[in-house]
């Protein structure tokens, strides 16, 4: 028996069980909305937080000249609204899962207007076709807007704006049940903007990036929850604006002159390791690997760009080029878990050539008599940043949640963490910042 669908005026969440096989959709409070194969888990997260930086200032100094030198810190509270969907539909033939959070705050004292943000957006859907064939195909997509405070307060917006697109897809092939082969590819796009106030040019727009380039990756299963893992990406990337204007807050963090150069390049990285449940109570991770970034100094004009040559600086040589990943899992029950891991890599970045990190964090995650959650986690990421702009950074996180399940479908939350940001070497004082953040709120999940 046919069926006639009207689509114009129909909502979003109807129109996906259109799509997802027509059948009715059933749902009762908690155990989310079902259609056919496909879960829909509407949510939305409600918060009032206080902060004890609200533009990420490293506070002010009195120079041995008497001169009050740096920016002021300033407190604030604010009151966020966070909805978000997830879409899951399992087929035999094809799999599909999709996700949208969207992020929205307001500051409850008038001085603060330009930390109000209503744009920022994080997207993901990811769709596997014949995912249990010897030959099927995989297409990812990954979007997101947000925004990060910087100390030009005085702007209408006192964010520097990052909005990524990363679009991938991979043709499988398995020759047996435990080998898998992935080829493909990737593009990417980046786009870093601020307040028309932040620059001396006017202009908001910082830079835009393109990206892409061929990836393989590989698969095998020699235990059923357990499997070796290599991969090798190359990449492309082109900037718009290869000489920037240095002048204004958000830009730069120290003296290079007025302007900056910033050279289109490429990168290359291999890895492989183990991944999987070695035991029903221990979860490992291993990954080692090489890679290199080559910046094409011709791009920057020959050398129009700043007081320094710094702009060519190349990623290359053992162990600049090294990468890394460990991280161990240890679950003693269902309901408790412990987590502690490393990661050193590498990645191009807006405002320099690239920035080497290494970061360690350690993290529990518990619940108790069923209703209480407990989240605590801390990490430190020790960053090299090399280009025309140089600099050695310290990123310290300390963290925690608690979470009581009042019913199926409402969480109350109570948490807070503490940030900061210093200078390695001591010579950049004006990137450092300590930010303290206490969160109250409630999630309902449908």
């Amino acid at each position: 028996m046919g069926r006639n669908i009207a689509i114009r005026g129909t909502s979003p969440v109807v129109l996906v069980l259109a799509l997802c096989g027509m059948q009715d959709a059933l749902a009762k409070a908690g155990d989310h909305i079902r259609s056919g194969n496909a879960t829909i888990t509407p949510s939305l997260e409600l918060q009032v937080l206080t902060r004890s930086n609200v533009y990420l200032a490293e506070g002010t100094t009195t120079a041995p000249s008497g001169e009050t030198v740096g920016a002021p810190v300033e407190r604030g509270t604010a009151v966020r609204a966070h909805p978000g969907l997830q879409i899951v539909n399992e087929g035999s033939n094809v799999l599909f899962e999709f996700g949208v959070e969207y992020s929205a705050i307001k500051f409850l004292v008038e001085n603060h207007t330009n930390l109000d943000r209503y744009k920022d957006i994080r997207l993901s859907s990811a769709l596997a076709l014949l995912p249990e064939s010897v030959v099927g195909m995989t297409v990812k997509e990954r979007f997101h807007i947000t925004g990060r405070e910087s100390e030009a307060d005085y702007a209408t917006s006192a964010y520097i704006t990052h909005t990524m697109n990363d679009t991938g897809a991979r043709i499988s092939v398995r020759p047996g049940s435990a080998l898998e082969v992935d080829l493909g590819g990737n593009f990417t796009y980046d786009a870093y903007d601020v307040s028309a106030q932040s620059t001396l040019d006017g202009s908001p727009a910082l830079n835009n990036r393109l990206g892409y380039g061929p990836g393989v990756d590989l698969k095998w299963h020699f235990f059923p929850k357990t499997a070796i893992v290599a991969s090798y990406s190359m990449a492309w990337f082109d900037w718009q604006e290869n000489v920037v204007d240095a002048r204004g807050d958000g830009i730069s963090a120290e003296d290079v002159g007025d302007s900056l150069g910033i050279p289109d390049g490429s990168l290359w990285r291999a890895t492989a390791g183990l991944r999987g449940r070695l035991t029903e109570k221990v979860v490992i991770g291993l990954i080692a690997g090489y890679g290199q970034m080559d910046y094409d100094e011709t791009t920057v004009g020959g050398g129009e760009a700043g007081n320094s040559a710094g702009f060519d600086s190349d990623l290359s040589g053992f162990p600049e080029g090294a990468i890394g990943v460990f991280e161990i899992g240890w679950e003693p029950t269902t309901k408790q878990s412990f987590t502690i891991g490393y990661r050193k890599a590498f990645q191009d970045v807006y405002f320099t050539n690239f920035v080497n990190f290494h970061n360690g964090f350690v993290r529990y995650e518990g619940t108790f008599a069923d209703r209480v959650g407990l989240d605590l986690h801390t990490g430190y990421r020790y960053e090299s940043y090399v280009g025309e702009i140089s600099r050695l950074d310290h990123l310290l996180n300390v963290g925690g949640d608690l979470v009581y399940k009042t019913t199926p479908f409402m969480d109350l939350g109570l948490g807070g963490g503490w940030t900061q940001r210093a200078s390695a070497d001591g010579n950049n004082a004006e990137i450092e910042y300590d930010d303290v953040v206490i969160r109250a709120g409630m999630t309902l999940t449908y």
